[in-house]
C-alpha cells in the first residue's frame, strides 16, 4: 500500500528519495513490470538520462518523490517512455494521483516559460510553486487546473451512455464537459447535456471527483435524473446516444481507470 502526501517544498534530496521521470509527456517505464512505479536514487544515477529539472511532490511511503524532467535515452534495462493513456490499467490505484501530479506539474513547467502579458521570460516562485514575472505587474501563473463536469443520467433501470465521435466503434461512455467561465458545476452540467443530447436533467446529485492528467482536467462526477426530451445527439462531439438496461451494457470504461466507470459501476450496483 503506497501513501502519498503532496506537498511544495522541501530542503533537499536524499539517496532515499523516489522519481517518476518524464520525458516529452511519456513516462519511465519497466518493460517486463506489471506495474508503473517510481524509480530509486541509484536507478536515476546510473540511467544515463540527461535531468533538466527536478520537482519536487510530496513524500511517497515518507520518502520525498520528484517529477523529473530529462532528455537523452535510458540504459537501465527493460526500460521505455510510454505514453500515460497507454498505462492506464499498469498505473496502482494508490499511485495515480502522484503520477498525475507529476506529469500535470511538468507540462505546467514546460508550458510556462514566458509572460503572457509582456513576452518577458518567468523564473520560479522560492515560496510557492508558481512562475513570475520580474518585468512587469502579471500575476503569479499557478499549476492551471480545467474543471470538468461529468454526469451519469439514469431512469430507473436504464442509463444514459454517449459514442463520441473519437470513440472506438461499441464503446460507450458518460456525458462530459467543462465548466465555463462564471458558471456553477450545476449549470454547466445542464449546458452540457443539452448540447450534447438534446435533453433536460432533474435531481442532480454530487458523486466523486478525480484527477484527469489529460493534460491538466479535474473530473467532478455527479448523477442526474432525466427529466425530459428526445435524445437528439450533436453529431459533432457525440454522434450516437442512447438508453442502455444496467444489465444490458455495451463496452464502458472500467471503475479502475475512470470515474465514469465508477459512476456507472456504482449505479448498477446500486440500483434498486
Amino acid at each position: 500500500m503506497n501513501i502519498f502526501n503532496p506537498a511544495n517544498s522541501i530542503e533537499k534530496d536524499t539517496q532515499e528519495s523516489k522519481y517518476f521521470v518524464i520525458n516529452s509527456q511519456q513516462i519511465l517505464t519497466f518493460k517486463n513490470e506489471n506495474f508503473v512505479r517510481p524509480i530509486s536514487a541509484d536507478e536515476l544515477n546510473w540511467s544515463g538520462l540527461e535531468i533538466k529539472k527536478k520537482h519536487f511532490l510530496g513524500y511517497l511511503n515518507d520518502n520525498a518523490c520528484f517529477a523529473v524532467s530529462s532528455q537523452g535515452d535510458c540504459v537501465l534495462e527493460d526500460t521505455v517512455f510510454s505514453d500515460l493513456r497507454s498505462l492506464l490499467g499498469r498505473i496502482p490505484d494508490d499511485l495515480f494521483s502522484v503520477i498525475s501530479r507529476a506529469i500535470q506539474i511538468q507540462n505546467w513547467y514546460e508550458t510556462h516559460k514566458f509572460c503572457g502579458k509582456c513576452g518577458a521570460k518567468l523564473v520560479e516562485n522560492e515560496k510557492e510553486r508558481a512562475m513570475i514575472c520580474n518585468s512587469c505587474d502579471a500575476p503569479p501563473a499557478y499549476p492551471r487546473i480545467s474543471p470538468c463536469v461529468i454526469t451519469l443520467i439514469h431512469r430507473d433501470d436504464e442509463i444514459l451512455l454517449a459514442h463520441n465521435v473519437n470513440f472506438p466503434e461499441n464503446f460507450y461512455s458518460t456525458l462530459a464537459g467543462f465548466i465555463e467561465p462564471g458558471e456553477s458545476v450545476e449549470a454547466a452540467l445542464e449546458r452540457e447535456v443539452k448540447e450534447e443530447v438534446g435533453i433536460e436533467v432533474k435531481n442532480i446529485k454530487y458523486f466523486e471527483s478525480q484527477s484527469w492528467p489529460f493534460p491538466s482536467q479535474l473530473m467532478l462526477g455527479y448523477f442526474a435524473e432525466y427529466s425530459k426530451g428526445n435524445l437528439t445527439p450533436d453529431l459533432v462531439e457525440i454522434d450516437k446516444a442512447d438508453w442502455f438496461n444496467i444489465h444490458q451494457l455495451p463496452n464502458v470504461p472500467p471503475g479502475k481507470i475512470s470515474i465514469s466507470g465508477k459512476l456507472i459501476e456504482y449505479y448498477v450496483k446500486n440500483y434498486s
